[in-house]
């Protein structure tokens, strides 16, 4: 009887590595399908960020301008030390 045990086990062990491997052999192959559009993608997505830095570049830009200005705007103009 301990040998049947053993040997059920030792087949659902089996069975069971086989499964695995069919599964893991079935998602590699659906990655290595999948990668160019994942490439593309993050092609894309790279391309994106860089406008999105270079609008964020100009938008600081204009913040420092505008700072700038007000900063001015608020000092009171000062009359030069009189002459002697």
């Amino acid at each position: 009887m301990s040998a049947t045990i053993v040997w059920a086990l030792l087949t659902g062990l089996v069975t069971g590595g086989a499964w695995v491997a069919v599964v893991l052999l079935q998602r590699q192959h659906r990655l290595i399908q999948q990668q160019p559009g994942l490439l593309e993608d993050v092609e894309r997505r790279l391309d994106e960020l860089d406008r999105i830095e270079k609008r964020l570049a100009e938008v600081e830009e204009r913040l420092s301008f505008a700072e700038r200005l007000l900063t001015q705007r608020d000092e009171p103009q000062r009359l030069p030390p009189p002459a002697d």
